[in-house]
């Protein structure tokens, strides 16, 4: 149904107004919830970064934790000049250096690469598993190793 109004310099289609008016409230309405969308997309973001970060803050509060002395075992990385107690709970060498941010190549965690072998000033270790391919006297892989005394390592 289209009205034709009358005008000066011919005829102008009211129907084709009304839908060029409709379109521009539509693009309107679109910016606008466009708009809304970003801001609640963009506070979404802001809650989960801020969550995610509480958690990494609590992570490291308790992984840095000391371990009350007397209850651990000194492991020392000479390269890095950082001195730890390690206790069971921890788990292999490479998990201590990894909780007190020391620098230690990894690989597998299985002993297979030979990533983590890392030479022995001072100690000894143990093995938690058994495997074939033992490293020579005087090295260790940190992946599946745990101190028997204090220990110094050259990392």
């Amino acid at each position: 149904m289209e009205w034709v109004i009358q005008g000066i310099g011919g005829g102008i289609v009211v129907a084709g107004l009304c839908r060029l008016a409709g379109l521009l409230v539509g693009l309107w309405r679109g910016i606008r919830y466009r708009k809304q969308q970003r801001r609640f997309a963009r506070e979404a973001f802001r809650r989960r970064v801020q969550a995610a970060t509480a958690r990494h803050l609590e992570r490291k509060r308790t992984r840095s934790a000391a371990t009350p002395a007397g209850l651990g075992i000194e492991v020392v990385f000479a390269r890095s000049g950082k001195t730890c107690l390690w206790d069971p709970s921890i788990g292999s060498l490479l998990e201590l250096a990894k909780r007190n941010n020391v620098n230690v190549r990894v690989g597998c965690r299985s002993g297979k690469c030979g990533r983590c072998l890392t030479a022995i000033k001072s100690g000894a270790v143990s093995y938690v598993s058994s495997f074939q391919d033992r490293p020579a006297a005087g090295w260790c892989f940190l992946c599946f190793s745990i101190p028997t005394g204090t220990l110094i390592l050259d990392a």
